[in-house]
C-alpha cells in the first residue's frame, strides 16, 4: 500500500502489477468468505487493500480503536465477505476470547497471558538454565469471525502464530552430531521460539475447549498461517517431542472437538504451501512445508444428525491452491508474485435437512423397528 502511493515511478509500477497479481489469484478463486493473512495495518489501509484488490467485497471491522484488534506489527488479519452474501457477520470481542480461554485453562491464561518456561543461556557457564517462568501473550492475537446463517452459528478463528524465526544465525556445520552440544546459545533461542508458538497454539485450543463447556456441537472452523512447518522437525524431535497440529487438533477421546483437516484427502505430495528453500537448522528436510492451515471440528462433517451443523465440509472440497497460484504468477516477473505462500481454500455445501414431516416419518418408522428387534432410540 505504501508502494502504491510512492513518489518513484518504479517502485509504483512494480506495486500496481503486484496488486494485479494479488487481484487476480482472488477472482480465480471465487471464494464467499476470505481470510487474508500478512494483511495491512489498520481498518484505514485494510479497506483501500480490499478496494483494490477485490472491490466485489466488504470488509468486517471493528469498528472501534486499533488496540480492540489486539495485534503488534505490520502484519494484520483480516476477513471480507462477498457482496450480497446473506450472512449476518461479526468480530468476537477479545475479551469474550479472554473469558473463555480463562474458563477453559482453569485460570492458567489470564487475561491474554499465561506463564512459559524455556531455557536460557548462563553467558560465564556457557550452560542452560530454565527461566521459570516467564510470560506469553499473543503478538498478532487470533480474530474470530462470527457467522450467523439463517439459525445457523459458524465461528472461523483466524490465526497468524508465531514464526520460528532465530534471533540467533545459526552457523555452519548443522548436519554434525553435537551441533546442539556445540551452541548452547542457539538451542536457548529455538527452544524459547517454538515453546511461545506452541503456548499460543494451546490458547486456541483453550478457545476451542471453552465454547464446547456451553455448545457441544460448536461449528468452529481454524484457519490461518501457523508457522508449524511439516511436523516433528529436528528441534521437535529432539527437545519438544510433538508438532503443533497436534496441540491444536485435540484429543480423539473427546471426538466431537477434534478438528479435521481441509487438506486429509489431498494429494500429499502436493500438500505444501510455502517453499523455504535450504534450512541451514535442519539442511536435510524438504524446502516445502504446509504452514497454512484450515481445520474444522466434527459438527462440519458426518451424517446429518441432530447436533450436526447447517453446512457440512464436502469430501474432497480441500485444496493447495497451486494451479491457480502458477497460472497467475507464470506470465509475471518475480516481484509480481501476489504471495510467497500458496492460498489453501475448502468449500462447505449446506445439509440437505429433511422437513419436520419428514423427521415426524422417520421416528416413526424407528419405533416401529423396535417392534421387532432391540434398538437406540435417541
Amino acid at each position: 500500500m505504501t508502494a502504491l502511493a510512492s513518489a518513484d515511478g518504479t517502485t509504483r509500477a512494480r506495486a500496481d502489477q503486484r496488486a494485479d497479481a494479488i487481484a487476480e489469484e482472488i477472482a480465480a478463486i471465487n471464494p464467499d468468505i476470505l481470510l487474508v493473512v500478512e494483511g495491512p495495518k489498520g481498518e484505514a489501509r485494510a479497506g483501500e487493500f480490499l478496494q483494490r484488490v477485490a472491490p466485489g467485497y466488504r470488509l468486517v471491522r471493528r469498528g472501534g480503536e486499533p488496540r480492540d484488534y489486539g495485534t503488534q506489527g505490520t502484519q494484520w488479519m483480516w476477513f471480507a465477505l462477498r457482496d450480497g452474501l446473506s450472512v449476518a457477520a461479526q468480530l468476537v470481542h477479545l475479551d469474550r476470547w479472554r473469558a473463555l480461554t480463562e474458563a477453559s485453562s482453569e485460570g492458567a491464561h489470564r487475561g491474554g497471558r499465561w506463564e512459559v518456561s524455556y531455557p536460557i543461556l548462563d553467558p560465564g557457564a556457557q550452560t542452560l538454565r530454565f527461566s521459570v517462568p516467564e510470560s506469553h501473550g499473543h503478538y498478532r492475537h487470533p480474530q474470530v469471525l462470527q457467522l450467523t446463517i439463517g439459525s445457523a452459528l459458524v465461528e472461523i478463528i483466524g490465526c497468524h502464530l508465531k514464526s520460528k524465526i532465530n534471533s540467533i544465525p545459526v552457523p555452519p556445520g548443522a548436519e554434525a552430531p553435537d551441533f546442539f552440544d556445540r551452541n548452547p546459545a542457539l538451542v536457548a533461542d529455538v527452544m524459547m521460539s517454538r515453546t511461545k508458538l506452541t503456548t499460543e497454539c494451546v490458547d486456541v485450543r483453550h478457545y476451542i475447549d471453552g465454547r464446547f463447556l456451553s455448545e457441544p456441537d460448536a461449528a468452529i472452523i481454524v484457519a490461518g498461517d501457523l508457522n508449524d512447518g511439516p511436523g516433528k522437525e529436528r528441534v521437535e524431535r529432539r527437545f519438544l517431542y510433538h508438532d503443533l497440529v497436534d496441540n491444536l487438533q485435540g484429543d480423539i477421546f473427546f471426538a466431537r472437538r477434534f478438528l479435521n483437516h481441509a487438506l486429509f484427502d489431498f494429494d500429499e505430495a502436493a500438500r505444501w504451501s510455502y517453499d523455504l528453500g535450504r534450512d541451514r537448522l535442519d539442511p536435510g528436510r524438504s524446502p516445502r512445508i504446509l504452514l497454512d492451515h484450515i481445520l474444522f471440528t466434527q459438527a462440519l462433517t458426518g451424517p446429518d444428525r441432530p447436533g450436526a451443523a447447517a453446512y457440512r465440509a464436502r469430501a474432497g472440497g480441500g485444496k493447495v491452491e497451486h494451479d491457480i497460484h502458477h497460472r497467475v504468477t507464470s506470465a509475471r516477473p518475480k516481484h509480481a508474485a501476489p504471495s510467497d505462500h500458496r492460498p489453501v481454500t475448502m468449500v462447505l455445501d449446506r445439509r440437505p435437512f429433511p422437513s419436520p414431516d419428514a423427521r415426524a416419518a422417520s421416528r416413526r418408522a424407528r419405533w416401529a423397528a423396535c417392534i421387532f428387534q432391540p434398538c437406540n432410540t435417541d
